[in-house]
This record gives C-alpha cells, sequence and structure tokens, in this order.
C-alpha cells in the first residue's frame, strides 16, 4: 500500500468515527430549560453526520470533485449552525428556510403554468387566485450565507474559504488527472472536511451543554487554522 493510500484510508476511517460522534452529541440532553435552538442544534448535527458519512465514502473511491462540493455544504452548515444558534429567531427562520424555498419553487412553477392550483371542494382552478393571494402576503427575505457569517462573527470563513470552494461547486475547477494528483487533493479536502465536521460538532455541543457558542480562538483551534507551518 502506497503511502498516499494509507493516509486516504486513515482520514476515511477518521470521519467515520465522526459522524458517529455526531450523532451522539445530536442526541445530548440539553442543560437547563428547552429552547428552540435545542432541536435545531440536533437536526443540524444528524444532517452534519450523514453528509460526512458521504464524505467518507466519497474518499474511499478518492472522488476529489465531489469532496470539493461537499466541503463547501460543510462550510455553509457551520456557518448556518453559528449563526442559527446566536438567536432563536435566526433557529426559527433557518427551520422555516425549507418550507419557504418550497413555497418559492411552487410559486414559480404557478406563474409559468407548469402547475396549477384548484379548490379540492368544487374543482375549481383557482391559480390566479392563490397568486394573487400569496403575493399580497409576501414573504420574508431569507438571509444569504455571507450575511449569515457576518452576524455570526465568522466572516473570514465566508471569505477565505467558502469563495475558493465555490469554484469547485460551480465547476470552475479543472479536475486534476494524475492519480497522485488526485490523491493529494482528496486528502486536502477529507482534512478540511474533518476540521469542519468537528466546528460543527463543537458548536452544537456548546449551546446543548452551555447555552454558548465557541469563541473565534476555539473555533480556529478546531479546524485547525492555529497549527503552526
Amino acid at each position: 500500500m502506497s503511502t498516499s493510500s494509507a493516509i486516504l484510508d486513515g482520514l476515511v476511517e477518521s470521519l467515520k468515527t465522526q459522524a458517529s460522534l455526531l450523532i451522539a452529541a445530536s442526541e445530548m440532553e440539553a442543560i437547563g430549560p428547552n429552547d428552540l435552538r435545542d432541536e435545531f442544534a440536533r437536526r443540524q448535527l444528524r444532517r452534519s453526520a450523514e453528509l460526512v458519512s458521504g464524505a467518507a465514502a466519497l474518499g474511499a473511491v478518492a472522488n476529489s470533485a465531489s469532496l470539493g462540493v461537499l466541503s463547501r455544504s460543510l462550510l455553509e452548515q457551520l456557518i448556518m449552525v453559528l449563526w442559527g444558534i446566536r438567536s432563536i429567531d435566526n433557529a426559527k427562520s433557518q427551520s422555516d428556510a425549507g418550507t419557504a424555498e418550497l413555497a418559492k419553487a411552487l410559486k414559480m412553477n404557478l406563474k409559468a403554468g407548469t402547475a396549477k392550483v384548484f379548490d379540492r371542494r368544487t374543482g375549481e382552478e383557482v391559480t390566479a387566485r392563490y397568486l394573487e393571494r400569496e403575493q399580497a402576503k409576501g414573504s420574508p427575505r431569507r438571509k444569504s450565507v455571507e450575511e449569515q457569517a457576518k452576524e455570526a462573527g465568522v466572516l473570514d470563513l465566508y471569505t477565505v474559504f467558502y469563495r475558493f470552494l465555490s469554484l469547485e461547486t460551480h465547476g470552475h475547477n479543472e479536475s486534476p488527472k494524475e492519480k497522485s494528483e488526485i490523491a493529494a487533493l482528496c486528502v486536502t479536502h477529507l482534512q478540511g472536511i474533518g476540521g469542519i465536521s468537528r466546528a460543527i460538532g463543537q458548536a452544537g455541543v456548546w449551546w446543548l451543554m452551555h447555552r454558548h457558542w465557541p469563541d473565534n480562538e476555539s473555533l480556529r483551534e478546531v479546524l485547525g487554522l492555529n497549527a503552526k507551518a
């Protein structure tokens, strides 16, 4: 077995362990009175565990491009968790985001004529009426990832890392061809994913156990940003 393969195998096993730890963290009892952010934190820990498990599977087959995309997803997850536990309003906004996005997608299809709304009682098509009512109600503006990062005090994570990882997500990076280069890129992504997943775990546990969020110095430590070259 080559040195690079051994390193990859070690990182893959480490991520499998990390996924198990995230699941365990999601089952922790919170300290103190119930808070809407408790279930928010648990949901994010469970989702992160699934993403980390996926990263382990991708690492096992040395899929560097998909690991790059997944790295960005996990970083967005970290930013969102750090923002969500800052306030109940933030947590509620993020928890409601899925329903809001689904409603937005429905309205786009209704306007394009690829979907219709019917009155369940009469069978009458009421698409225009539904759209008029929804337009009058309006919808709250969702915070961007950059805005969330800024409000959570981690704008550097967005500026320095998220932007660069977006290149892979949007297909602006050229994938390496040599096996040694692919393996090296996979190692980089797996190490980054490991650091991000630990930071997500730290954020969730700090909230559940201490009713607070990690300070920037402890985040840097977990992410490996304080390591000397």
